[in-house]
């Protein structure tokens, strides 16, 4: 199982009904290739993860570093594992627009800048999506379930098999 984290910046700002779309056309193509995974935006930057079979992973990340809607990407992260820790969705868009999302340690991540430039950073990209994951488990319902996957993900950071 490859588990790809990348990030990347939007070309011109898409609205919220435009995200929401790709995530609906991704969520079935990815059903098709056992692919999951969760993609957030904030003010210009997404940040995604995709999990599946790493041919499919690849194919997958290769058709969207062509996707001209996003330029300035970058590999944040591959790693090998034994099952998938963003297993709840084929394709899920997490919105940030809560602002009890960036209390605590990403208080000062609310900035779009400050987001823009730390997101580089493999451990806080990781640790936003997670957050964020679990946000969305938590307003979907399913918060075990969720909190269970990524409670245990950082710990697999540790020893990452690189870009």
């Amino acid at each position: 199982m490859l588990t790809l984290l990348y990030r990347s910046d939007a070309v011109s700002l898409l609205p919220f009904s435009a995200l929401a779309d790709i995530c609906v056309r991704s969520s079935a193509k990815n059903r098709r290739l056992d692919i999951t995974g969760f993609l957030i935006e904030h003010e210009g930057t997404f940040l995604q993860v995709l999990e599946g079979e790493p041919k499919a992973v690849n194919e997958l990340f290769d058709r969207i570093s062509h996707d001209e809607r996003h330029c300035n990407m970058a590999v944040l992260g591959r790693w090998e594992r034994t099952g998938r820790s963003f297993g709840f969705w084929a394709m899920n868009f997490g919105p940030l627009d809560d602002p009890s999302f960036w209390q605590g340690e990403f208080a000062d991540l609310r900035d779009g800048d400050a987001f823009r430039r730390k997101s580089g950073d493999a451990e806080t990209a990781l640790a936003v999506l997670c957050r964020a994951y679990a946000f969305a488990g938590m307003v979907a319902g399913s918060d075990p379930v969720i909190g269970g996957f990524v409670m245990g993900y950082p710990r697999a950071l540790s020893g990452p098999a690189g870009v």
